[in-house]
């Protein structure tokens, strides 16, 4: 039998598939391409290629949810973004329909985490889903504590950052942020980063499916509370 698709807004059950376009998102130069070639097992290279606009890839996943003791299957459809602020217009685009963002900065350069507000920001205003689950990735962690880098970021600062979104999402819309430290060049941390994204991507669905159902169980016990009361 054809496994049915389904996406945010419908229900999730195990046996579907889940179609999860995700962006990669953060300013160039910080690793996206990178950790994408790698997880796709299409290696690592030295020398830096800039991201046109966009790139494109898919990938397929099983995850097994430990919460609902099952195993969900996940097509990952993969919009590798381009940072630099002049593909700005074009890339825009590109943000709607992500239920998905993997937030890139490199942890040896400073600006690129600060700028992490305004890439979350940008992928929350024009996804079409409002804030939709996301990984707060720290490329580039086989440099850490390298002298040739003496500014660096502190993982602190991420799980810090991390920490404080989940305070503010995760009751109301049902998932975690995390914060991940990777190395394409390593294999550091590379599947990790997408079967936690993917996991908080389940969790938030399955979050959003019961906030349907419950609505939908109150608006018909308050059609019935009025036909009683006449």
């Amino acid at each position: 039998m054809k496994k049915r698709g389904t996406s945010r807004g419908t229900a999730l059950r195990p046996g579907t598939k889940l179609r999860a376009k995700i962006v990669l998102i953060g300013d160039g130069g910080v690793g996206k391409t990178a950790l994408r070639r790698a997880w796709l097992g299409e290696g690592f290279k030295t020398e830096y290629l800039m991201t046109i606009g966009a790139d494109f890839a898919s990938q397929e996943l099983s995850l097994y949810y430990r919460e609902t003791k099952s195993t969900y299957d996940l097509k990952f459809q993969i919009w590798d973004l381009a940072g630099q602020p002049r593909f700005k217009a074009v890339r825009d685009l590109y943000y709607r329909g992500a239920i998905g963002a993997l937030c890139f900065f490199d942890i040896t350069n400073q600006e690129s985490y600060m700028n992490l507000v305004e890439w979350i920001q940008s992928y929350w205003a024009l996804n079409g889903h409002g804030k939709a689950p996301l990984l707060i990735v720290g490329s580039k962690c086989d440099l850490r504590d390298n002298p040739a880098f003496p500014t660096q970021v502190s993982a602190r600062y991420g799980k810090e950052y991390a920490a404080e979104l989940t305070k503010l999402l995760i009751h109301k819309y049902g998932f975690n942020v995390h914060y991940i430290e990777t190395s394409a060049k390593e294999d550091i941390n590379v599947d990790k980063a997408f079967k936690v994204l993917a996991e908080e991507i389940i969790r938030s669905t399955i979050h959003q499916e019961k906030i349907r159902n419950d609505r939908k169980t109150s608006q018909k016990k308050m059609l019935t509370d009025q036909i009683r009361s006449r």
